[in-house]
């Protein structure tokens, strides 16, 4: 059986013990969990990541003109 940690995202057996053990870690080396400066995720599903969603969007459109063209010129 594995727990998932709320906070990071840890996956971990239960025979670990009932604490992640990556947050365990890091308060005892004196990080924070979590800061309000990075809330991200992959790709841009973070909670603060509306600048990123908007590069990806614009790679996207260069792409597919770009895969549009070569198509056309072939």
């Amino acid at each position: 059986m594995f727990k998932v940690c709320p906070v990071c995202d840890f996956e971990w057996h239960i025979k670990d013990g009932p604490n992640c053990p990556t947050c365990d870690n890091s308060n005892q080396a004196g990080f924070e969990k979590e800061t309000d400066q990075y809330r991200g995720g992959a790709f841009g599903t973070g909670e603060h990541s509306a600048r990123f969603k908007n590069w990806y969007a614009a790679i996207g459109i260069i792409a597919l003109v770009l895969i549009i063209y070569s198509f056309i010129l072939t």
